[in-house]
Protein backbone atom coordinates (compact mmCIF):
# COMPACT_ATOMS: atom_id res chain seq x y z
CA UNK A 1 0.00 0.00 0.00
CA UNK A 2 2.50 2.45 0.90
CA UNK A 3 6.60 2.45 0.41
CA UNK A 4 7.58 3.58 3.62
CA UNK A 5 9.57 1.99 6.04
CA UNK A 6 8.42 1.56 9.75
CA UNK A 7 10.42 4.48 11.39
CA UNK A 8 10.35 5.76 14.44
CA UNK A 9 11.40 9.53 15.72
CA UNK A 10 13.79 9.26 18.60
CA UNK A 11 12.98 5.59 18.16
CA UNK A 12 10.46 5.63 20.19
CA UNK A 13 6.93 7.39 18.21
CA UNK A 14 6.45 5.87 14.71
CA UNK A 15 3.47 3.13 14.89
CA UNK A 16 3.49 1.95 11.23
CA UNK A 17 -0.27 3.01 9.86
CA UNK A 18 0.85 5.42 7.58
CA UNK A 19 2.69 8.80 9.57
CA UNK A 20 5.94 8.23 9.72
CA UNK A 21 8.37 10.95 11.51
CA UNK A 22 9.76 12.00 8.03
CA UNK A 23 5.86 12.12 6.26
CA UNK A 24 4.76 15.13 4.69
CA UNK A 25 1.60 16.61 5.55
CA UNK A 26 0.05 17.73 9.59
CA UNK A 27 2.63 16.53 11.68
CA UNK A 28 2.05 13.21 13.73
CA UNK A 29 4.18 14.33 16.73
CA UNK A 30 2.57 17.43 18.49
CA UNK A 31 2.35 16.41 22.35
CA UNK A 32 0.21 19.96 23.14
CA UNK A 33 -2.50 17.72 24.56
CA UNK A 34 -0.84 14.77 26.10
CA UNK A 35 -0.26 12.56 22.98
CA UNK A 36 -2.86 10.35 21.15
CA UNK A 37 -5.23 7.99 23.23
CA UNK A 38 -4.22 4.92 22.92
CA UNK A 39 -1.46 4.73 20.31
CA UNK A 40 1.73 2.39 20.64
CA UNK A 41 3.19 3.65 23.64
CA UNK A 42 6.93 2.50 23.10
CA UNK A 43 10.26 2.93 25.27
CA UNK A 44 10.71 6.31 25.99
CA UNK A 45 7.76 7.69 25.48
CA UNK A 46 4.91 9.12 27.84
CA UNK A 47 1.34 10.48 27.82
CA UNK A 48 0.05 13.09 30.07
CA UNK A 49 -3.75 12.53 31.93
CA UNK A 50 -6.44 14.96 30.91
CA UNK A 51 -6.13 16.97 33.73
CA UNK A 52 -2.49 15.93 34.39
CA UNK A 53 -2.69 14.29 38.03
CA UNK A 54 -0.74 11.49 36.27
CA UNK A 55 1.19 10.52 33.70
CA UNK A 56 2.51 7.39 32.14
CA UNK A 57 5.95 6.18 30.99
CA UNK A 58 7.34 3.55 29.31
CA UNK A 59 10.02 1.73 29.82
CA UNK A 60 11.83 -1.47 28.14
CA UNK A 61 10.26 -4.00 30.94
CA UNK A 62 7.99 -1.64 32.86
CA UNK A 63 5.35 0.79 32.67
CA UNK A 64 5.74 3.52 34.97
CA UNK A 65 2.69 5.66 36.45
CA UNK A 66 3.90 8.96 38.20
CA UNK A 67 1.07 10.68 40.54
CA UNK A 68 2.17 14.43 40.36
CA UNK A 69 0.40 15.48 43.31
CA UNK A 70 2.04 12.56 45.35
CA UNK A 71 5.45 13.16 43.49
CA UNK A 72 5.87 9.30 43.30
CA UNK A 73 6.70 7.13 40.42
CA UNK A 74 6.17 3.62 41.00
CA UNK A 75 5.63 0.63 38.50
CA UNK A 76 2.58 -1.28 36.95
CA UNK A 77 1.54 -4.47 37.81
CA UNK A 78 2.09 -5.53 34.13
CA UNK A 79 4.01 -3.05 30.92
CA UNK A 80 1.11 -2.35 28.65
CA UNK A 81 1.06 -1.69 25.18
CA UNK A 82 -1.42 1.25 24.77
CA UNK A 83 -3.00 3.36 27.33
CA UNK A 84 -6.11 5.33 27.35
CA UNK A 85 -6.90 7.84 30.11
CA UNK A 86 -10.73 8.76 31.35
CA UNK A 87 -11.85 12.61 31.00
CA UNK A 88 -13.96 12.21 34.02
CA UNK A 89 -12.15 10.34 36.67
CA UNK A 90 -8.56 8.94 37.53
CA UNK A 91 -9.16 5.85 35.54
CA UNK A 92 -6.74 4.41 32.82
CA UNK A 93 -7.22 1.84 30.41
CA UNK A 94 -4.54 -0.45 30.05
CA UNK A 95 -3.99 -2.61 26.90
CA UNK A 96 -1.64 -5.66 27.68
CA UNK A 97 0.84 -7.36 25.37
CA UNK A 98 -0.05 -10.31 23.29
CA UNK A 99 -3.29 -10.06 23.25
CA UNK A 100 -3.62 -10.64 27.39
CA UNK A 101 -6.59 -8.87 27.71
CA UNK A 102 -7.40 -5.07 29.00
CA UNK A 103 -7.60 -4.00 32.47
CA UNK A 104 -9.20 -1.34 34.07
CA UNK A 105 -7.37 0.88 36.83
CA UNK A 106 -8.39 3.30 39.56
CA UNK A 107 -5.18 5.51 39.91
CA UNK A 108 -6.79 7.67 43.51
CA UNK A 109 -6.77 3.55 45.11
CA UNK A 110 -3.03 2.47 44.20
CA UNK A 111 -4.33 1.02 40.87
CA UNK A 112 -6.67 -0.92 41.83
CA UNK A 113 -8.41 -3.24 39.38
CA UNK A 114 -11.63 -2.50 38.73
CA UNK A 115 -12.31 -5.42 35.96
CA UNK A 116 -10.00 -6.79 33.52
CA UNK A 117 -11.54 -8.35 29.90
CA UNK A 118 -9.86 -10.77 27.28
CA UNK A 119 -11.53 -10.14 24.06
CA UNK A 120 -10.77 -12.30 21.47
CA UNK A 121 -8.91 -10.23 19.38
CA UNK A 122 -8.12 -11.76 16.02
CA UNK A 123 -5.18 -9.59 15.18
CA UNK A 124 -1.72 -11.07 16.45
CA UNK A 125 -0.51 -8.27 18.27
CA UNK A 126 -4.11 -7.58 20.10
CA UNK A 127 -6.19 -4.23 19.07
CA UNK A 128 -4.74 -1.80 16.53
CA UNK A 129 -6.17 1.25 17.80
CA UNK A 130 -7.78 2.12 21.29
CA UNK A 131 -10.46 4.81 22.57
CA UNK A 132 -12.53 5.78 25.05
CA UNK A 133 -15.95 8.30 24.46
CA UNK A 134 -15.19 11.89 26.15
CA UNK A 135 -17.82 10.66 28.46
CA UNK A 136 -16.40 7.76 29.56
CA UNK A 137 -18.70 5.36 28.78
CA UNK A 138 -17.71 3.51 25.47
CA UNK A 139 -14.53 1.80 24.71
CA UNK A 140 -14.23 1.15 21.26
CA UNK A 141 -10.88 -1.04 19.63
CA UNK A 142 -9.54 -2.64 16.68
CA UNK A 143 -9.42 -5.43 15.52
CA UNK A 144 -9.07 -7.58 12.28
CA UNK A 145 -12.45 -6.81 9.53
CA UNK A 146 -13.80 -5.44 13.00
CA UNK A 147 -14.38 -2.97 15.78
CA UNK A 148 -15.21 -4.33 19.02
CA UNK A 149 -17.43 -1.76 21.60
CA UNK A 150 -16.75 -2.06 25.30
CA UNK A 151 -18.38 -0.99 28.27
CA UNK A 152 -16.58 1.26 29.70
CA UNK A 153 -18.01 0.40 33.63
CA UNK A 154 -17.91 -3.57 33.27
CA UNK A 155 -15.48 -4.48 30.52
CA UNK A 156 -18.25 -6.25 28.77
CA UNK A 157 -17.96 -5.99 25.51
CA UNK A 158 -21.27 -5.61 24.02
CA UNK A 159 -20.61 -6.08 20.35
CA UNK A 160 -18.76 -5.13 17.26
CA UNK A 161 -19.31 -3.37 14.28
CA UNK A 162 -17.75 -5.16 11.06
CA UNK A 163 -15.92 -3.40 8.49
CA UNK A 164 -14.16 -5.05 5.48
CA UNK A 165 -10.48 -4.25 6.19
CA UNK A 166 -8.80 -3.36 9.60
CA UNK A 167 -9.17 -0.01 11.37
CA UNK A 168 -6.89 2.44 11.03
CA UNK A 169 -8.61 5.96 12.34
CA UNK A 170 -11.18 6.61 14.58
CA UNK A 171 -13.16 10.36 15.19
CA UNK A 172 -16.06 10.05 17.88
CA UNK A 173 -19.13 12.65 16.23
CA UNK A 174 -19.86 15.78 18.76
CA UNK A 175 -23.08 14.37 19.47
CA UNK A 176 -21.28 11.72 21.84
CA UNK A 177 -23.76 9.18 19.87
CA UNK A 178 -21.83 8.27 17.16
CA UNK A 179 -18.72 7.64 16.25
CA UNK A 180 -16.75 7.66 12.37
CA UNK A 181 -13.51 5.12 11.53
CA UNK A 182 -12.07 4.40 9.02
CA UNK A 183 -10.69 1.07 7.57
CA UNK A 184 -7.59 -0.33 5.24
CA UNK A 185 -7.17 0.72 1.90
CA UNK A 186 -7.45 -2.16 -1.37
CA UNK A 187 -7.02 -1.97 -4.68
CA UNK A 188 -9.17 -3.16 -8.11
CA UNK A 189 -7.60 -2.39 -11.54
CA UNK A 190 -4.83 -0.57 -9.78
CA UNK A 191 -7.49 2.10 -8.14
CA UNK A 192 -8.00 2.63 -4.24
CA UNK A 193 -11.10 2.14 -2.51
CA UNK A 194 -10.88 2.79 1.60
CA UNK A 195 -14.37 1.95 3.45
CA UNK A 196 -15.55 4.68 6.09
CA UNK A 197 -17.78 3.17 8.32
CA UNK A 198 -20.26 5.92 10.29
CA UNK A 199 -21.89 3.50 13.49
CA UNK A 200 -24.32 4.00 16.57
CA UNK A 201 -22.20 3.66 20.05
CA UNK A 202 -24.98 1.53 21.91
CA UNK A 203 -27.08 0.27 18.88
CA UNK A 204 -24.16 -0.69 16.10
CA UNK A 205 -25.99 0.38 13.66
CA UNK A 206 -23.65 1.20 10.57
CA UNK A 207 -23.29 3.31 7.10
CA UNK A 208 -20.78 2.11 5.15
CA UNK A 209 -19.07 4.73 2.87
CA UNK A 210 -16.47 3.97 0.36
CA UNK A 211 -13.74 6.78 -0.79
CA UNK A 212 -11.74 6.69 -4.17
CA UNK A 213 -8.69 7.06 -2.10
CA UNK A 214 -6.12 5.33 0.58
CA UNK A 215 -6.22 5.44 4.41
CA UNK A 216 -5.25 8.54 6.68
CA UNK A 217 -6.49 10.36 10.21
CA UNK A 218 -9.41 12.00 10.06
CA UNK A 219 -9.73 15.25 10.18
CA UNK A 220 -13.53 16.08 11.91
CA UNK A 221 -15.33 19.61 11.36
CA UNK A 222 -16.33 20.40 14.85
CA UNK A 223 -19.89 20.32 14.19
CA UNK A 224 -19.43 16.65 12.88
CA UNK A 225 -20.60 17.86 9.54
CA UNK A 226 -17.86 16.97 7.30
CA UNK A 227 -14.56 15.58 7.22
CA UNK A 228 -11.54 15.16 5.90
CA UNK A 229 -9.52 12.13 4.77
CA UNK A 230 -6.02 12.10 2.70
CA UNK A 231 -2.75 10.27 3.18
CA UNK A 232 0.37 11.83 2.19
CA UNK A 233 1.08 8.39 -0.07
CA UNK A 234 -1.06 6.44 -1.67
CA UNK A 235 0.70 3.96 -3.68
CA UNK A 236 -0.01 0.82 -5.29
CA UNK A 237 3.15 -2.21 -4.99
CA UNK A 238 3.33 -2.47 -8.36
CA UNK A 239 0.95 -1.23 -11.20
CA UNK A 240 0.96 -3.83 -14.49
CA UNK A 241 -1.36 -1.78 -16.51
CA UNK A 242 0.25 1.56 -16.86
CA UNK A 243 -2.89 2.88 -18.44
CA UNK A 244 -5.55 1.84 -15.59
CA UNK A 245 -3.34 3.53 -12.60
CA UNK A 246 -4.74 6.15 -10.68
CA UNK A 247 -3.88 9.39 -11.87
CA UNK A 248 -3.90 11.34 -8.38
CA UNK A 249 -2.34 8.91 -5.71
CA UNK A 250 -3.19 10.76 -2.45
CA UNK A 251 -6.11 13.17 -2.64
CA UNK A 252 -7.72 14.99 -0.39
CA UNK A 253 -11.30 13.47 0.37
CA UNK A 254 -13.93 14.98 1.15
CA UNK A 255 -16.97 13.46 3.40
CA UNK A 256 -20.39 14.41 4.32
CA UNK A 257 -21.86 13.42 7.23
CA UNK A 258 -25.12 13.69 8.47
CA UNK A 259 -28.06 11.71 10.53
CA UNK A 260 -28.16 8.60 8.09
CA UNK A 261 -24.52 8.00 7.96
CA UNK A 262 -23.14 10.38 5.26
CA UNK A 263 -21.63 10.37 2.04
CA UNK A 264 -18.42 10.51 -0.03
CA UNK A 265 -18.49 14.33 -1.31
CA UNK A 266 -15.44 14.73 -3.73
CA UNK A 267 -11.45 14.65 -4.19
CA UNK A 268 -9.55 17.63 -4.21
CA UNK A 269 -6.27 18.06 -6.06
CA UNK A 270 -3.75 18.05 -2.76
CA UNK A 271 -2.62 15.73 0.12
CA UNK A 272 -1.92 15.33 3.69
CA UNK A 273 -2.92 14.42 6.13
CA UNK A 274 -5.10 17.70 6.96
CA UNK A 275 -4.29 20.41 9.84
CA UNK A 276 -7.77 21.58 10.83
CA UNK A 277 -8.37 24.67 13.27
CA UNK A 278 -10.27 24.19 16.40
CA UNK A 279 -13.04 26.25 15.11
CA UNK A 280 -13.01 24.56 11.42
CA UNK A 281 -12.67 27.92 9.61
CA UNK A 282 -9.53 26.55 7.61
CA UNK A 283 -7.78 23.42 6.84
CA UNK A 284 -4.36 23.15 5.11
CA UNK A 285 -3.13 20.47 2.94
CA UNK A 286 -0.72 20.04 0.32
CA UNK A 287 0.07 20.14 -3.62
CA UNK A 288 2.58 18.25 -5.48
CA UNK A 289 2.86 19.47 -8.99
CA UNK A 290 4.89 16.49 -9.96
CA UNK A 291 1.95 14.04 -9.23
CA UNK A 292 -1.21 16.70 -9.79
CA UNK A 293 -4.07 16.00 -11.86
CA UNK A 294 -5.14 18.86 -13.36
CA UNK A 295 -8.45 17.93 -14.15
CA UNK A 296 -9.62 17.94 -11.09
CA UNK A 297 -9.30 21.74 -10.73
CA UNK A 298 -12.66 23.46 -11.32
CA UNK A 299 -10.81 26.38 -11.90
CA UNK A 300 -8.19 25.94 -14.59
CA UNK A 301 -6.47 28.78 -13.28
CA UNK A 302 -5.60 27.89 -9.97
CA UNK A 303 -3.33 24.24 -12.12
CA UNK A 304 0.05 26.09 -10.94
CA UNK A 305 2.96 25.72 -13.16
CA UNK A 306 5.22 22.73 -13.50
CA UNK A 307 8.14 24.57 -13.76
CA UNK A 308 7.53 26.22 -10.66
CA UNK A 309 8.15 24.98 -6.88
CA UNK A 310 7.39 20.78 -6.42
CA UNK A 311 5.76 21.64 -3.11
CA UNK A 312 2.66 24.26 -2.55
CA UNK A 313 0.61 24.73 0.44
CA UNK A 314 -3.11 24.46 0.07
CA UNK A 315 -5.60 26.63 2.21
CA UNK A 316 -9.25 25.31 1.91
CA UNK A 317 -12.03 26.86 3.30
CA UNK A 318 -13.48 23.72 5.21
CA UNK A 319 -17.17 24.87 3.88
CA UNK A 320 -17.00 26.21 0.51
CA UNK A 321 -13.92 24.29 -0.45
CA UNK A 322 -12.36 27.05 -2.18
CA UNK A 323 -8.99 27.14 -1.79
CA UNK A 324 -5.17 28.92 -2.24
CA UNK A 325 -2.10 27.69 -3.82
CA UNK A 326 1.12 29.17 -1.81
CA UNK A 327 4.77 27.75 -3.07
CA UNK A 328 6.85 25.83 -0.49
CA UNK A 329 9.49 24.78 -2.16
CA UNK A 330 11.29 21.36 -3.04
CA UNK A 331 11.42 19.53 -0.01
CA UNK A 332 8.71 17.85 1.81
CA UNK A 333 7.97 19.24 5.22
CA UNK A 334 5.74 18.87 7.97
CA UNK A 335 3.52 20.86 9.19
CA UNK A 336 1.74 21.83 12.34
CA UNK A 337 -1.12 24.55 12.80
CA UNK A 338 -0.77 26.31 16.11
CA UNK A 339 -3.14 25.98 19.07
CA UNK A 340 -4.67 29.89 17.82
CA UNK A 341 -5.33 28.48 13.92
CA UNK A 342 -3.03 31.34 12.64
CA UNK A 343 0.10 29.88 11.86
CA UNK A 344 1.90 26.68 11.00
CA UNK A 345 5.18 25.39 11.72
CA UNK A 346 6.89 24.06 8.79
CA UNK A 347 9.84 21.63 9.36
CA UNK A 348 11.59 20.15 6.19
CA UNK A 349 14.53 19.16 8.24
CA UNK A 350 14.22 15.30 7.32
CA UNK A 351 14.19 14.24 3.91
CA UNK A 352 12.09 12.23 2.71
CA UNK A 353 10.72 11.24 -1.08
CA UNK A 354 6.98 11.28 -1.80
CA UNK A 355 6.19 7.65 -3.39
CA UNK A 356 9.24 5.96 -2.50
CA UNK A 357 11.34 5.15 0.72
CA UNK A 358 13.23 7.64 2.93
CA UNK A 359 16.00 9.38 1.35
CA UNK A 360 18.15 10.05 3.75
CA UNK A 361 17.05 8.14 7.14
CA UNK A 362 18.39 4.72 8.11
CA UNK A 363 18.42 2.55 10.75
CA UNK A 364 21.86 1.06 12.12
CA UNK A 365 22.92 -0.52 14.93
CA UNK A 366 22.40 2.79 17.31
CA UNK A 367 18.38 3.47 15.80
CA UNK A 368 17.61 5.96 13.90
CA UNK A 369 19.90 8.64 12.49
CA UNK A 370 18.41 11.60 9.32
CA UNK A 371 20.08 13.58 7.31
CA UNK A 372 19.09 17.30 7.90
CA UNK A 373 19.75 19.95 5.60
CA UNK A 374 20.12 20.67 1.90
CA UNK A 375 17.75 19.55 -1.00
CA UNK A 376 19.58 19.94 -4.35
CA UNK A 377 21.56 23.03 -2.94
CA UNK A 378 18.21 24.39 -1.43
CA UNK A 379 18.23 24.83 2.36
CA UNK A 380 15.49 23.14 4.22
CA UNK A 381 12.68 25.37 5.01
CA UNK A 382 12.26 25.15 9.35
CA UNK A 383 9.80 28.54 9.97
CA UNK A 384 6.57 29.62 10.29
CA UNK A 385 3.56 30.64 7.76
CA UNK A 386 1.21 32.98 8.13
CA UNK A 387 -2.12 31.50 7.33
CA UNK A 388 -3.63 34.91 6.66
CA UNK A 389 -1.16 36.49 4.41
CA UNK A 390 -0.31 33.54 3.24
CA UNK A 391 4.01 34.36 3.92
CA UNK A 392 6.75 32.08 5.01
CA UNK A 393 8.99 33.29 7.44
CA UNK A 394 12.35 31.13 8.15
CA UNK A 395 13.51 30.76 12.30
CA UNK A 396 16.77 32.75 12.65
CA UNK A 397 19.12 30.59 14.92
CA UNK A 398 20.08 26.87 15.11
CA UNK A 399 17.72 24.34 12.77
CA UNK A 400 15.95 22.45 15.01
CA UNK A 401 13.18 19.62 13.86
CA UNK A 402 9.86 18.87 14.95
CA UNK A 403 10.43 15.16 16.26
CA UNK A 404 8.62 15.63 19.43
CA UNK A 405 7.22 19.01 20.30
CA UNK A 406 4.96 20.93 22.18
CA UNK A 407 3.19 24.60 22.32
CA UNK A 408 2.52 26.44 25.24
CA UNK A 409 -0.06 28.97 25.59
CA UNK A 410 2.56 31.77 25.18
CA UNK A 411 3.42 31.51 22.02
CA UNK A 412 6.34 28.94 22.58
CA UNK A 413 7.19 25.76 20.78
CA UNK A 414 9.60 23.38 22.73
CA UNK A 415 11.01 20.70 20.58
CA UNK A 416 13.35 17.93 20.62
CA UNK A 417 15.57 16.91 17.81
CA UNK A 418 16.88 13.99 16.70
CA UNK A 419 20.09 12.37 18.27
CA UNK A 420 21.93 10.62 15.85
CA UNK A 421 22.20 7.48 18.27
CA UNK A 422 18.02 7.81 17.98
CA UNK A 423 17.95 7.36 22.06
CA UNK A 424 16.73 10.81 22.86
CA UNK A 425 16.44 14.61 21.26
CA UNK A 426 18.10 17.63 21.27
CA UNK A 427 15.56 20.61 23.61
CA UNK A 428 15.00 23.92 21.48
CA UNK A 429 13.03 26.32 21.76
CA UNK A 430 11.06 27.87 19.02
CA UNK A 431 9.63 31.84 19.78
CA UNK A 432 6.61 32.44 17.36
CA UNK A 433 6.45 36.17 17.27
CA UNK A 434 10.17 36.68 17.23
CA UNK A 435 10.58 33.90 14.83
CA UNK A 436 13.71 32.28 16.49
CA UNK A 437 15.23 29.37 17.40
CA UNK A 438 17.48 28.70 20.81
CA UNK A 439 19.56 25.43 21.84
CA UNK A 440 19.08 24.92 25.10
CA UNK A 441 21.58 22.10 25.28
CA UNK A 442 19.98 19.48 27.29
CA UNK A 443 19.20 16.31 25.66
CA UNK A 444 16.25 14.62 26.67
CA UNK A 445 14.46 10.94 26.52
CA UNK A 446 10.48 12.71 25.75
CA UNK A 447 8.98 16.06 26.15
CA UNK A 448 4.98 16.71 27.41
CA UNK A 449 3.21 19.37 28.36
CA UNK A 450 1.15 19.65 31.54
CA UNK A 451 -2.80 20.84 30.76
CA UNK A 452 -2.34 24.35 32.36
CA UNK A 453 -0.07 24.85 28.52
CA UNK A 454 2.62 26.42 31.14
CA UNK A 455 4.49 23.33 32.39
CA UNK A 456 6.70 21.29 30.56
CA UNK A 457 7.78 17.67 31.21
CA UNK A 458 10.78 16.73 30.62
CA UNK A 459 12.32 13.24 30.80
CA UNK A 460 15.94 12.78 31.77
CA UNK A 461 17.58 9.65 31.52
CA UNK A 462 20.36 9.24 34.13
CA UNK A 463 22.62 6.58 34.90
CA UNK A 464 21.87 3.10 36.48
CA UNK A 465 21.95 2.96 40.50
CA UNK A 466 25.01 0.80 42.16
CA UNK A 467 23.51 -0.72 45.11
CA UNK A 468 25.60 -3.85 46.55
CA UNK A 469 27.65 -4.61 42.54
CA UNK A 470 23.54 -4.69 41.41
CA UNK A 471 22.32 -1.84 38.93
CA UNK A 472 19.10 -0.64 39.38
CA UNK A 473 17.56 1.76 36.75
CA UNK A 474 16.68 5.14 37.36
CA UNK A 475 15.10 8.72 35.80
CA UNK A 476 13.82 11.58 36.54
CA UNK A 477 10.47 13.53 35.80
CA UNK A 478 11.21 17.41 35.41
CA UNK A 479 8.43 20.16 35.55
CA UNK A 480 9.87 23.27 34.35
CA UNK A 481 8.46 26.59 32.31
CA UNK A 482 11.32 27.37 30.75
CA UNK A 483 13.27 23.85 29.37
CA UNK A 484 16.25 24.54 31.84
CA UNK A 485 15.45 25.02 35.55
CA UNK A 486 13.08 22.57 37.37
CA UNK A 487 10.28 23.68 39.59
CA UNK A 488 9.78 20.08 41.00
CA UNK A 489 11.13 17.05 40.39
CA UNK A 490 9.80 13.30 40.31
CA UNK A 491 12.81 10.69 41.03
CA UNK A 492 12.03 7.08 39.68
CA UNK A 493 14.43 3.95 40.53
CA UNK A 494 13.61 0.28 39.53
CA UNK A 495 12.40 -2.51 41.08
CA UNK A 496 14.13 -4.91 39.90
CA UNK A 497 18.37 -5.37 39.08
CA UNK A 498 19.57 -5.58 35.79
CA UNK A 499 22.34 -7.57 34.00
CA UNK A 500 22.64 -5.30 31.22
CA UNK A 501 22.66 -1.41 31.31
CA UNK A 502 22.46 -0.45 28.05
CA UNK A 503 19.54 1.31 25.34
CA UNK A 504 16.86 3.41 26.42
CA UNK A 505 16.62 2.89 29.76
CA UNK A 506 20.00 3.75 31.92
CA UNK A 507 22.73 5.11 29.03
CA UNK A 508 23.72 8.78 30.91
Amino acid sequence: MRNLSCLGVLAMISACGGLGDGSGGANPNDRTNGGAQGELLLTGAMEVSPDGAFLIEQRTTATVLVDVKAQTATELAQRGDRFVFSKTRHVVYEVLPNRAGIVALDLDHAQKVLWSSTPAFVTTAGPMLARVTDDDATLVFGDYNRLLVVDANTGVVRGSVSTNTLPTDIAFLPDHKRAMLVGTVAWTDHKPATEVVVFDLVSRAATSITIPNCDAPIALMPDGSRAFVSPTFCEEGKATNPNGQWTNPDPVSVIDLDAQGGHFLENLPGFGPVALDAKGTRAVAYLDIKRMDASMFANKAQVPSVHGDQFHLMVIDPRTLSFSLSPIGNALPRFAMTPDGSTLLVDASVKALRGGAYASVTIGANGLSAEAGVFGGQKSPFGVFDLSALQYVAFTGPTASLDRFVTTADGKVFTLKLTADGLGGELFALDLSSRTSTDLGRSLRDIGLMPDKKTLVLRIRLAALLVNNQKFLQEDYCFSTDGLSCTATIHFTGLTPVDDCSGHDCMP
